[in-house]
């Protein structure tokens, strides 16, 4: 039993030291991609975005005021501004379509609009 006892103890010290490491790490890289993704979308009236935080909050405006740990959300409704930590935001959104979908958008419109001018040129050859 006191040979269980020297070899447990020795992982559970590890386990307790490297769990929290790793989540800070994480936290950190999080962090450093909301970072960019603020900088990327800069200040001013068209950077609108949408803000959900760590703990399940939302904070929509523009992006007012960029700093190196936190950055400014101001509600275009109120004025007011809103300091968020980069560590504790979850995800930024913008306020629109991603490019994506208006990529999408594009491209079925483009293959309605191709769909429409094949119909009408084969009911005018009086396939109809």
């Amino acid at each position: 039993m006191k040979h269980f006892t020297v070899l447990l103890a020795p992982v559970l010290v590890f386990n307790s030291v490297a769990v929290p490491q790793a989540t800070q790490t994480q936290g950190a890289s999080q962090a450093a991609k909301v970072k960019t993704e603020v900088q990327k979308r800069g200040i001013g009236e068209k950077s609108r975005v949408k803000v959900r935080l760590r703990n399940k909050a939302e904070v929509k405006g523009h992006i007012s005021k960029i700093e190196d740990t936190s950055f400014d959300v101001t509600d275009k409704n109120t004025g007011r501004a809103t300091t968020i930590p980069y560590a504790d935001v979850e995800k930024v959104q913008g306020s629109g379509l991603s490019k994506g979908a208006k990529i999408g958008v594009i491209v079925g419109a483009a293959v309605v609009t191709v769909a429409v001018v094949i119909a009408v040129g084969v009911c005018r050859a009086g396939f109809c």
